[in-house]
């Protein structure tokens, strides 16, 4: 093997090493969990907590019958909806704030009083303006995940290297560009650690409005099954709404890496 070849195999087998060592340790954790929830149907009885076996005959059973597919697509359909409106409106309002520190001081005490605004204490308002259809849980997912955007968004420009922007400037740089090339690049990292939070509340308010108005979803179905004293099916919608979010957090983890795949010590953390 000559020298070259010496140095592209040298990383591989530490890097494998690693990636196994996370596989088993998830595998390891995952079956502790089972164990752990196979114990407490042991314990308490299935009517608390409906046996891991039964829950994954139910899973089956939704499977085949397509009820599942369907849920997941609806939960799935508002919950995307109403994240793209979210991050929008938390990348465009901290951008826009940036041009007037004096208007943002002024506008960011009322950002945060509204913070603080129970969002499902909104839902009989929502339920009356809007009706029961999508409306008020595209609402409620924007009202739960802008502020994430946002405040992450607001953090990374005020991160940004005030050198780097008086440089680009200096050298004739339109607004525009400053904003594309410098304050962009440099907050996304704030703005893919604001994804990872925000994407799963988004799920999970989704599903919450489920709970209060709709007839369809993985919400309606727990909600259901909660009403029908149908612990298996509680459970069943819970692992459902669970995998729904790792496989989201899965595809950020992935966009974020292809993004910032330019910044070495990224590079060398993922090894």
């Amino acid at each position: 093997m000559t020298i070259a070849e010496q140095i592209i195999a040298a990383p591989t087998g530490p890097l494998i090493s690693r990636r196994m060592t996370i596989l088993l340790g998830r595998c390891f954790f995952a079956a502790l969990l089972v164990l752990g929830w196979q114990w407490g149907a042991n314990a308490f009885g299935a009517i608390f907590f409906a046996p891991p076996l039964a829950v994954v005959e139910r899973l089956y059973e939704m499977a085949i019958s397509g009820e599942m597919f369907w849920d997941v697509w609806q939960t799935l359909r508002v919950s995307a909806i109403g994240f793209v409106i979210a991050v929008v409106l938390g990348l465009s309002v901290p951008f826009a704030l940036r041009l007037s520190p004096r208007i943002t001081e002024a506008v960011e005490p009322y950002i945060l009083w509204s913070q603080g605004i129970p969002k499902y204490a909104l839902a009989p308002w929502l339920i009356l303006w809007f009706g029961i259809g999508d409306t008020p849980k595209i609402v409620i997912v924007v009202t739960m995940t802008f502020y994430i955007i946002f405040y992450n968004t607001l953090a990374g420009i005020r991160a940004v290297d005030r050198r780097l922007v008086n440089m680009a400037r200096i050298m004739g740089a339109r607004e525009s560009v400053v904003a594309r090339e410098v304050i962009w690049k440099s907050l996304q990292p704030f703005f893919y650690a604001g994804l990872k939070i925000a994407a799963p509340h988004a799920v999970g308010a989704t599903i919450v409005g489920e709970f209060l108005v709709s007839t369809q979803g993985i919400g309606y179905y727990i909600e259901h099954a909660r009403e029908l004293s149908d612990t298996v099916g509680v459970f069943a919608g819970i692992v459902i709404a669970t995998a729904v979010v790792l496989v989201i957090n899965a595809i950020v983890v992935k966009m974020e890496r292809v993004a910032l795949a330019w910044r070495p010590l990224d590079r060398d953390m993922g090894r």
